[in-house]
């Protein structure tokens, strides 16, 4: 092989390469200063305790276990992703740049894996680079990149592209078909669907390649019946992965309640529509964000998207000969996106999302390869190479535009709830996730209560807004007023698990605690045992157990949480979980009562007057006094042996909490010369500078603390 100096495409290739690399992270890198959001980054990052204390053998072993999952897919080598982010960078919900950081460069990489990748099929550096670049600038790449609980996506493009890479290489030379690549190729693809089973169409574009540009596979009678039985053969073991994930993956979706119980007939109908909306948002990128409305059937909309579908297939096939790479990307687009196409229902809230295009696209720019050829007049050529590369810079300018426009949205909760509220103003999710938004800021359960039920109205087989609505009658008019309503609104078969919690929760609070135990075991059999509620109902059950007297049964449902496993009995202190979720979820007089019980119960645990004190200061709705936090934080300082930084931060925020603005700073202050200036401390130490200045500007320190103090 001559150096790489001596042979100028490669060098040109590896120079676009690192262009390529520099654009895809210069363009996303303003994400590195986002904040987590309240969009699925509670559970997967700020609430999932296995990752946020980082690498170590045990996390290792419980990442491959069911018991992390807050989702109803199997993504271990997600989970590790996000500990090596804590473990490498010290990210943290207060300072995630680390989750962001690790997206961005995913990205970056697998954009120049894809260049390299069309480098390999076309060999023209320039062509393999623009359309490399038009996927990667896109501005549908924002959310899978911007948002740190879609590192799945870039994780297993990333495995995915590796897969791809190598069996690309076990076919060079003359011989082709070595072993090593090809195993290589297999074990990138199960590092891609433990990242995210829905690769699983990989072995079927694995085949797609053997056609072109690997060319094992002819489109002649005779290669089709000697080479393909052959190649199929060889992708065996990826074929047995593959349906493995996927049948875990329904059922999942199934047993959670997350994928459409519509008619097979109705689901199908519906899918070119999902086709055609993507490819509408793919060349005319406008209003793209994180919610859609769902997209209703019309036969006139059928029609269309079928003949948007049609005209490219014919188009493929009548190319297949001259220009085959034509129909392997045009398969490769429809190919991919068949697990969330629509034909299994919508994905949770979701029948359509922006992230869902991340591996599907690359197929167009595949198709779109020979796009913009040179003219065979040699004297048209050099004025049409000036006028393509002056199109083909614009267009990625007018991308990057797009994207950089985009991006924003991201930056924190409020950015995006407002983005979701423009784009999907009547969707079921985006009414709910508006009410619970003010009545954690206000508590007003009665403006809550008529807007839920205006929602409800309209649509009432949705199972979050039945929650809802439970969680308002039951502050305004008790447990008992909760429960009939859940009795009287039974959903269908496949969200029954998500209604027996909210009967055994609603249970537990009226004191109905044998009600609340036979509703805690439904309701485990009917969800998914990888679905997070699992882990609340086994909470629940203990508590209902431990408040009925009964310590055997109450032991036997910890034992099943990994944090109490070695217990020996519980006591009431072990309640403190379940009662933080209470008050994250809005249930805030009913965690009060418990709060300030357990304080009575342990009069010298600093510790815990220093948690309860944060929690009830922190929150924008309070049910406490602000006083009663402040003397709470007092009790804990008087308890210290000596002075600490931590408990007058908490005292600050209390102050702060209470209107006394100017105690809160020096409070702050003292806690600031409480702390040495060593760089374990160095981010306490900002978020005290941080909170000083908020201070200074009559503003209380706020966050959602409650699942994080236990």
């Amino acid at each position: 092989m001559k150096p790489l100096a001596e042979n100028p495409t490669r060098l040109l290739a590896c120079l676009l390469g690192l262009l390529l690399f520099a654009l895809a992270f210069a363009l996303f890198a303003p994400s590195l200063s986002y904040e987590l959001v309240r969009v699925d980054d509670l559970a997967y990052v700020t609430h999932h305790t296995l990752v946020l204390n980082g690498l170590s053998p045990q996390a290792l072993r419980g990442a491959f276990s069911p018991d992390p999952a807050v989702a109803p897919m199997y993504m271990p080598l997600l989970w590790i992703s996000y500990m090596c982010d804590v473990s490498l960078f010290n990210a943290s919900p207060i300072h995630p740049w680390g989750f962001h950081f690790t997206n961005v460069l995913l990205h970056a990489f697998n954009s120049v894996l894809f260049f390299l990748l069309l480098h390999a099929f076309c060999k023209k550096p320039w062509r393999a680079f623009f359309f490399a670049a038009l996927w990667a600038l896109h501005p549908l790449r924002v959310e899978s990149v911007a948002w740190v609980t879609e590192r799945k996506d870039v994780l297993s493009g990333f495995f995915c592209l590796l897969s791809v890479a190598c069996h690309v290489w076990a076919q060079r030379g003359k011989t082709g078909g070595r072993i090593g690549p090809h195993l290589l190729s297999l074990g990138f693809f199960a590092g891609a669907l433990l990242a995210k089973p829905s690769v699983v169409p990989l072995p079927f574009v694995l085949l797609l390649l053997d056609f072109w540009p690997l060319r094992r596979v002819e489109f002649t009678r005779t290669s089709l019946r000697r080479a393909l039985p052959k190649r199929l053969l060889e992708k065996t073991p990826f074929f047995i992965a593959a349906m493995a994930i996927a049948f875990a993956a329904i059922h999942g979706h199934q047993t959670a309640g997350a994928l459409s119980y519509d008619s097979l007939w109705a689901r199908s109908l519906q899918v070119p529509i999902h086709y055609g909306f993507y490819l509408s948002k793919i060349f005319l990128p406008t209003r793209l964000g994180p919610l859609y409305p769902l997209i209703a059937f019309s036969w006139p909309r059928f029609l269309v998207a079928s003949a948007i579908l049609i005209v490219p297939s014919v188009w493929a096939w009548k190319l297949r000969l001259r220009c085959p790479h034509v129909g392997v990307g045009w398969l490769w687009f429809l190919i991919f996106f068949t697990p969330i196409i629509g034909f299994f229902g919508p994905v949770g809230v979701h029948g359509v999302a922006d992230r869902f295009t991340y591996l599907p696209a690359m197929g167009l720019s595949i198709a779109l390869l020979s796009l913009g050829r040179s003219p065979a007049d040699p004297a048209r050529r050099k004025p049409f190479a000036a006028g393509r590369a002056m199109a083909a810079g614009g267009l990625l300018a007018l991308l990057c535009m797009l994207t950089l426009r985009l991006l924003p949205i991201w930056r924190n909760s409020d950015r995006l709830f407002e983005r979701i509220a423009l784009l999907a103003p009547d969707h079921p999710a985006t009414r709910n996730i508006r009410i619970l938004g003010q009545l954690k800021l206000d508590g007003d359960f009665q403006s809550a209560q008529t807007a839920l039920e205006q929602a409800f109205a309209a649509h009432p087989l949705d199972v979050e807004l039945m929650a809802s609505l439970a969680l308002c009658l039951h502050e305004r008019q008790g447990a008992e007023a909760a429960l009939d309503f859940l009795g009287r609104h039974r959903p269908a078969a496949n969200a029954t698990g998500e209604w027996e919690l909210q009967m055994a929760l609603y249970s537990f609070l009226g004191a109905e605690y044998d009600s609340a135990l036979r509703h805690v075991n439904q309701a485990r059999r009917q969800l998914s045992p990888n679905d997070a509620a699992q882990n609340n109902l086994l909470l629940l059950g203990m508590a209902a157990a431990f408040e009925q007297g009964d310590a055997a049964t109450a032991l036997a449902f910890a034992r099943e949480l990994p944090p109490y496993r070695s217990h020996a009995e519980i006591a009431l202190l072990d309640l403190f979980p379940l009662h933080s979720y209470l008050w994250d979820l809005g249930l805030r007089r009913d965690a009060l009562a418990y709060f300030r019980r357990l304080v009575q119960a342990h009069p010298g645990r600093g510790d815990l007057l220093n948690n309860v004190a944060w929690l009830l200061s922190t929150s924008e709705w309070s049910p406490a006094p602000p006083q009663e936090a402040v003397e709470l934080a007092q009790r804990a300082q008087a308890l210290a042996p000596a002075p600490h930084p931590v408990l007058h931060d908490t005292w600050a925020v209390a102050l702060a909490n209470a209107g006394d603005f100017e105690k809160a700073i020096q409070a702050t202050r003292q806690a600031l010369e409480l702390t040495p200036e060593t760089p374990p401390n160095a981010a306490f130490r900002r978020n005290l500078q941080g909170r000083i200045e908020r201070y200074r500007l009559s503003q209380p320190y706020r966050e959602e603390a409650a699942t994080r103090l236990w």
